[in-house]
């Protein structure tokens, strides 16, 4: 199976020299939709590595008490508290009112299953056309019906299998051939989380294989749908994005568990997404 091999020569490609008269706005606003009531980080982990990675400015709309510890935990994030347990159709006015604001759209993490989110998710997908990217939560409970080109999923092995119903092979020929089929089936991109993180839109594949088995904490795979959002609302395509968010999370998680091992945990890597983009941007 042909494929290409994601490397650092990408940061080049993506972060340019920022002109002097740049103001607030101009590298990108996203919009987060995230957290329940028992799930209180994933939000914050989506937003500030999304930020670390260069965006202007990020929105949280969460149930209130995950959009209150948010607000506690960083003063970056602007946060807009539902007043409810879990995000459903309470939640759709706040949304309605800050599309327009944003030029990418992130939802899922950690918002939870049931009847209210499974509305919400597909209410979204089916009436805004802007770039979104989908992770999580909302991978499970989305309809594949309404899957287009301006969407990119971010999803583990589980959440593809529940999502496609198509087991994954440890074989990474047999996992780019499938990931790649469904990506053209839906027209949409893929970033297939794993040992291998695999991207494709569905013509194009390609591999990143810099990571590390120290990366399997919870939070991880946050930071990396993060970094892809922050990307993207700088203007990168959602392919270009999703490869360099795999490289650049991989890479930052491998150098740090060298260090750390088994203690390294997805604010370190948050905390130090800025040595591997400074490593290898523009000289």
């Amino acid at each position: 199976m042909n494929y290409n091999i994601i490397t650092q020569n990408i940061l080049k490609k993506i972060y340019k020299r920022r002109d002097n008269w740049s103001y607030k706005g101009n590298f990108g606003k996203a919009l987060i939709i995230g957290g329940s009531v028992n799930y209180t980080g994933s939000p914050i982990f989506v937003a500030l590595s999304a930020l670390r990675c260069g965006i202007d400015v990020t929105k949280l709309i969460a149930p209130k008490r995950a959009a209150d510890i948010a607000a506690a935990f960083s003063p970056e994030i602007i946060s807009l508290p539902i007043d409810d347990d879990y995000l459903g159709p309470t939640a759709a006015y706040t949304i309605k009112n800050n599309i327009d604001w944003c030029n990418v759209i992130e939802i899922g993490n950690g918002i939870e299953i049931g009847k209210d989110q499974t509305e919400l998710v597909n209410t979204l997908l089916r009436n805004v056309k802007k770039k979104v990217v989908i992770d999580a939560d909302a991978i499970k409970v989305l309809d594949k019906n309404l899957l287009s080109s301006n969407m990119l999923l971010t999803p583990n092995s589980f959440e593809f299998d529940t999502l496609f119903g198509s087991k994954l092979s440890t074989d990474l020929d047999e996992r780019v051939s499938l990931v790649k089929t469904m990506a053209k089936k839906y027209d949409i991109n893929i970033l297939l989380k794993g040992h291998v993180d695999i991207v494709s839109d569905g013509e194009t594949v390609s591999v990143n294989k810099v990571n590390s088995v120290y990366m399997t904490k919870g939070g991880t795979g946050d930071v990396l749908s993060g970094i892809c959002t922050g990307l993207i609302g700088q203007g990168l395509s959602l392919f270009d994005a999703a490869c360099a968010a795999a490289f650049i999370n991989g890479y930052t998680g491998r150098s740090i568990a060298r260090v750390k091992r088994e203690a390294l945990s997805p604010l370190d890597i948050i905390e130090n997404l800025y040595l591997t983009i400074t490593k290898w941007r523009y000289k």
